[in-house]
């Protein structure tokens, strides 16, 4: 198929679907339009009523409009003809401008139509078809609604049979109907209610039948036995008349000023309406027959057959569901299904047309009340009601404005829609995030209950940056070191950040400023390249910065990283980023200094592999350092720290080696901890060599006096952590670092841990100390970490010594306070504990450690 020009290709759309005219299909789409034909008949006369025309202009808008819509249209199965919403909205329109059913109000209809016609194939020959997305699906319900509730205000007089003028407001109906109560025709009341009851019969028990046609014929007979019993002068019942047969005559509107400039605006209102229902029902009908529908393409083919229409006598017309759906359902596989209908309708029109001599103006309104019932969506309006308030304000301001004025309430309904749409996002939730994974699998979470990185606030703004929502916004990143001015940073997840304009980006390059002025940064993870190219184009990069955009795929984290605080990394808990874990801290410093004091004798054996075993887990570099004499061999030194890269490195663990000479191999040792700012000194023991020196062995004993960080006294025989840490706990304030430690430790360990508190039997403090070990525990959970207390009527030592035994634990931690008083004395608890040379003993210091003249020491 040659390719046609981009102007001509809208109006030959049949193009697409002439190929699947088959012999089988015009036969599936015969029986289709007979069918369609059949419903249309009685709905064009009701709907034609409500519009205040003569019944057969109904069916004239049932016949051309259909066919040309159905012919350049977008959708196979949408059928166009007369609809209650444009019915009414015409009626409304006009009835002020012109007497309905004259011949100038007739003109003004095929006016109004002709514009109706031009507005929707302008809009969609320039491609406008979004626009009908600005009318709410709520506002379509409300105004519906209140076209029903009009519709059977309008059909009072006729169903109870008064003299109520034609065009009153609602309300004033309301108000005659009250004041003409009394005046209630018997005879006609009883038409229209039979002619009502029928109806809903034929529609619960023969629904294959059309209701309508059913109703009319019983309201017509019940008229009929009526007028012929008591004579209609008696009854009083009027009928619709005959309707004039054969094929629509052609008209001329009224191309005049005044009557363009009358019925100009309401011929917009109309079209968007008729738009967004041919729009709707043709997507509706295609979610089952699976065909893209084109929505410019509908609005071409639904603006040429109104302005069409409009000379072929023709009033509005557009997309009717019950008959597309009826058209879907009978089988219907192309639009010639509408062009059959059409045909079919015209046949049927020259047979019936002088019964509808017979049909009542009572029966017309019963029908017109089914008509009106079915309109409301009792369904959405109670789902509405239940889920949203602003859209139930949306609805009720649409269904009240409607009543009051028609084409008003609209309007109101789509402001007040736009409004709400508007504070909606304006106000873009903020809401905090943490990352979870890495590289491509890197994804945000919600950060409620999850630990926070102090330094950096990751927060994904749902929606976009304009200027109804910059102030929201600046409030709200502002109010992010407001309460944390830790927070210097902050990364938006911007995925749903669809735009930002002029004012969004003044904002975002202002916030950048601020934020690099605090110490931090503003930075972006997954923004659309659209919205990244419109800030470079207006030079907002320059204050951002090219490196604060971050793609789906790349490591945010890692790069952030380094940009943070060294000194609140390093006693930072929540270490939620993997470059946490590492070995360094963003300055490039060593996270945790890790020593093992290697002598190369038999009892360093247990401290090596201890020491091994905790960089391994901690994911940090093992500092070992080794002491020779003055007049040592290197050779020596290397035979020592060789053993131990040998096994690092099975391991996987990174070790610095660190050589002092020196006479006094203990002092060394402390010196070295001291320059390499060590945390955790991993030593061996010496057993004591006379009854007199403590149990832990003098050079032990020294460098836990004296080394500034933690010591982990490790016996010969010891292996690393498996089974459970025990910690001494008492009131004292040397118990928080060694429950800390332990904390750090069963994470990275993944063991329990078991706080013991000794007392004495029957002291008063014992409910005391022991609420405050339950605390600890709790503490501990909130961690991850598994935790119990146990509270030991016994010496302290011997408490932790039964303890231990009792639950296996394969380490012991001990918390100790600063000062000379608190050297470790011979028989103290902690001499006795690492005395028995049953497990790895660390005592974990509390303070800042000084190296001096020894009168204060760890």
């Amino acid at each position: 198929m040659t390719r046609q020009p981009a102007w001509l290709r809208p109006f030959l759309p049949f193009l697409q679907w002439w190929p699947n005219v088959t012999r089988a299909a015009l036969k599936d789409d015969a029986m289709a339009g007979l069918t369609g034909a059949m419903i249309v008949l009685p709905q064009g006369v009701a709907f034609a009523t409500i519009a205040g025309l003569p019944p057969e202009y109904g069916l004239y808008a049932a016949m051309v409009p259909a066919v040309i819509a159905a012919l350049f249209g977008s959708s196979w199965h949408l059928v166009s003809g007369p609809t209650t919403a444009i019915s009414i909205a015409l009626f409304a329109a006009l009835h002020g401008l012109a007497e309905p059913g004259t011949e100038q109000y007739i003109r003004l209809a095929l006016t109004l139509t002709f514009l109706v016609g031009l507005y929707q194939l302008i809009l969609g020959l320039a491609r406008l078809g979004t626009l009908v997305n600005f009318i709410s699906h709520t506002v379509v319900i409300g105004f519906t609604a209140g076209a029903a509730v009009l519709i059977a205000a309008s059909q009072i007089k006729n169903f109870f049979g008064l003299n109520i003028p034609r065009g009153l407001p609602f309300y004033e109906i309301l108000h005659q109907f009250w004041l003409q109560i009394g005046a209630i025709n018997p005879y006609v009341t009883a038409v229209g209610a039979l002619t009502l009851v029928a109806g809903l019969l034929a529609r619960r028990y023969i629904p294959r039948f059309p209701y309508m046609i059913a109703a009319m014929i019983v309201g017509s007979l019940v008229a009929a036995a009526l007028n012929a019993l008591l004579s209609q002068n008696v009854t009083g019942i009027r009928t619709v008349g005959a309707l004039a047969s054969g094929l629509p005559p052609l008209s001329l509107p009224d191309f005049s000023l005044s009557a363009i400039s009358q019925v100009a605006m309401p011929a917009l209102v109309i079209t968007m309406l008729a738009l967004t229902e041919a729009a709707s029902i043709s997507r509706a009908i295609a979610t089952r027959s699976e065909q893209r529908i084109d929505g410019n393409q509908e609005f071409v083919g639904q603006g040429l057959s109104n302005l069409i229409g409009s000379f072929f006598s023709a009033y509005a017309s557009s997309g009717s569901f019950n008959r597309s759906g009826v058209n879907y359902e009978a089988g219907a596989r192309t639009p010639l299904a509408t062009v059959f209908a059409s045909g079919f309708l015209i046949v049927i029109l020259l047979l019936v047309a002088p019964l509808a001599a017979y049909l009542p103006n009572a029966a017309m309104a019963g029908i017109l009340f089914l008509v009106a019932w079915g309109l409301i969506d009792f369904h959405h309006i109670r789902a509405i009601w239940s889920t949203s308030k602003p859209e139930t304000a949306i609805l009720w301001v649409t269904l009240i404005g409607t009543l009051v004025n028609l084409e008003e309430g609209i309007l109101a309904g789509v402001l007040l829609s736009l409004v709400i749409y508007l504070y909606r996002t304006s106000r873009p939730e903020l809401s905090p995030v943490v990352p979870v994974g890495e590289g491509a699998a890197l994804r945000f979470v919600d950060a409620k209950g999850q630990p926070e990185c102090p330094q950096i606030r990751f927060v994904r703004v749902h929606g976009s940056i304009y200027f109804g929502a910059v102030d929201h916004i600046q409030r709200a990143l502002q109010q992010i070191d407001e309460d944390n001015p830790q927070h210097k940073t902050a990364v938006l997840v911007a995925p749903a950040i669809n735009f930002v304009d002029v004012a969004g980006a003044g904002m975002l390059a202002q916030e950048a400023r601020r934020r690099r002025r605090l110490g931090g940064g503003l930075y972006f993870w997954r923004l659309q390249d659209s919205v990244r190219q419109f800030l470079r184009q207006g030079e907002y990069l320059k204050d951002i910065g090219e490196g604060g955009f971050f793609p789906a795929g790349s490591n945010i984290t890692g790069a952030l990283y380094w940009t943070l605080d060294p000194d609140i990394c390093r006693s930072c808990r929540a270490r939620i980023f993997r470059e946490c874990h590492g070995d360094l801290l963003p300055d490039g410093d060593r996270r945790l200094r890790l020593m093992f004091a290697n002598d190369g004798s038999e009892y360093s054996r247990g401290p090596r592999a201890v020491a091994l075993d905790l960089a391994r887990r901690l994911g940090v570099t093992l500092d070992v350092m080794t002491v020779t004499a003055l007049d040592a061999e290197p050779e020596r030194a290397e035979q020592r720290l060789a053993l131990v890269r040998a096994e690092a490195q099975a391991l996987g663990v990174q070790c610095k080696d660190i050589v002092r000479q020196a006479a006094d191999p203990i002092r060394a040792v402390i010196e070295a901890a001291d320059a390499a700012d060590c945390q955790l000194l991993v030593i061996g023991r010496t057993p004591p060599k006379g009854a007199a020196e403590r149990k832990t062995g003098a050079h032990a004993a020294r460098i836990i006096d004296e080394a500034p960080g933690h010591v982990l006294v490790v016996p010969k025989d010891a292996g690393p952590c498996r089974r459970r840490i025990l910690v001494g706990f008492d009131a004292n304030p040397s118990s928080q670092p060694a429950v800390e430690m332990a904390e750090q430790l069963a994470k990275a360990i993944k063991v329990p841990v078991t706080l013991v508190t000794a007392v004495k039997e029957g002291s008063p403090s014992a409910p005391v100390l022991t609420e405050l070990a339950a605390a600890a525990v709790a503490a501990l959970r909130l961690e991850g970490v598994e935790a119990e207390a146990r509270t030991v009527a016994a010496a302290p030592a011997q408490a932790l010594i039964d303890t231990a035994r009792a639950t296996g634990a394969d380490l012991v931690i001990l918390g100790r306070r600063q000062g000379g008083l608190n050297r470790l004395l011979p028989g103290s608890p902690t001499d006795r504990l690492i005395g028995a040379a049953e497990w790895p003993v660390l005592i974990a210091k509390s303070g800042p450690a000084r190296l001096n003249d020894g009168s204060e020491r760890a």
